[in-house]
């Protein structure tokens, strides 16, 4: 498992976010907190890159380290978003609407991504 196939295949889905939020913008669909739209999308890529470290890095050990870093690392994560979500939404007073539902819709997509990596990396590794 490596750790560059993750990031090409982020940096994809990213640009495809990315694509998609400036078409709202110019088209005036979201003409209010871009911002907070544009940090929930990069929000979500820190967070994929971090559980794909996590990932990669535990790949090589026992099994019993690779699950304690998954769960721990997924707990770290949850925490982590949490706090940001709070700090830019009262601190920073970024449009809760457009931060959340930008980081939810870019969190699943991540997500998938992540979990069909994973995926092909195993019926890649049973095969041979």
């Amino acid at each position: 498992m490596k750790f560059t196939t993750f990031f090409k295949n982020s940096f994809y889905l990213f640009a495809v976010f990315a694509i998609f939020l400036t078409f709202l913008t110019l088209t005036g669909w979201l003409h209010q907190g871009v911002l907070a739209a544009w940090v929930g999308l990069v929000l979500s890529l820190f967070n994929f890159l971090i559980g794909v470290a996590i990932l990669v890095w535990g790949a090589g050990k026992t099994d019993k380290d690779f699950y304690g870093a998954f769960l721990g690392g997924m707990i770290l994560r949850f925490f982590l978003i949490f706090v940001l979500l709070w700090i830019l939404i009262k601190q920073l007073q970024l449009n809760t609407f457009l931060l959340t539902g930008s980081l939810l819709i870019s969190y699943f997509g991540f997500l998938f991504l992540e979990i069909w990596l994973i995926h092909k990396h195993s019926i890649s590794r049973s095969s041979n």
